[in-house]
């Protein structure tokens, strides 16, 4: 895959996730390394049948809200083309 199509669209949220990985369209999934891990582990069972997104979990929470421009410390992120 190319990454000359444009830059990637970064979505926050744990339902947009589901629904996202649901639909073969996350192409990259950031989850919070300080994030609970009953969390973390439901992200984890979701994504083991979609082998093709990659999963980064190097970033803390605030990291990743960051990434998105919300304030609120945010658990997961999905990066869609």
């Amino acid at each position: 895959m190319s990454d000359s199509t444009g830059p990637r669209r970064r979505i926050a949220g744990y339902n947009q996730f589901v629904k996202l990985v649901r639909r073969g369209k996350a192409v990259k999934v950031y989850l919070a390394s300080d994030a609970d891990v009953f969390f973390t582990d439901g992200v984890k069972r979701e994504l083991a049948c979609h082998t093709d997104v990659i999963l980064d979990v190097t970033r803390t929470s605030d990291d990743l809200a960051a990434m998105v421009n919300v304030e609120v410390p945010t658990a997961v992120v999905t990066e869609v083309e």
